[in-house]
């Protein structure tokens, strides 16, 4: 519970950011991820983002019609589904990332930097143990 109270405070203070740009948090991880990776097939997609697949399938959809993504086929595996940021979806990504340093500054302001960083590093430590690395 620690845990999910804690996710819960800071996801309060990047809410109202979301919300202003229409974006779930789930849309905003997954244009995270496609900020990095280009092409991306929905697999590998759906575990960078820890978005199940059925909830990725129902989301990428939004945001083709959006057109913040593109959508296609593998030229070799038709199964495979590749996804990337538009033009436009890269352009909300930086406005929207920009726009994030500033409240995660103010977190790192009213934490700390010091023990922002050793938060990571637990946190980074618990999910290595936890997933067996």
């Amino acid at each position: 519970m620690v845990l999910m109270r804690a996710r819960e405070a800071v996801m309060h203070r990047f809410r109202p950011h979301l919300r202003e740009h229409d974006i779930t948090e789930q849309q905003w991880r997954i244009l995270r991820v496609l900020a990095e990776e280009k092409n991306i097939d929905m697999v590998a997609l759906s575990a960078r983002c820890c978005i199940q697949a059925p909830s990725l399938s129902r989301t990428i959809p939004l945001l083709v019609d959006r057109g913040l993504v593109l959508r296609a086929n593998h030229g070799n595996d038709q199964r495979r589904v590749l996804v990337d940021l538009t033009p436009k979806g890269r352009a909300l990504f930086r406005m929207m990332s920009a726009e994030s340093v500033q409240i995660y500054a103010q977190l790192e302001s009213e934490i700390g930097k010091v023990r922002l960083e050793k938060l990571y590093q637990s946190l980074d430590e618990l999910i290595g143990i936890v997933q067996g690395q």
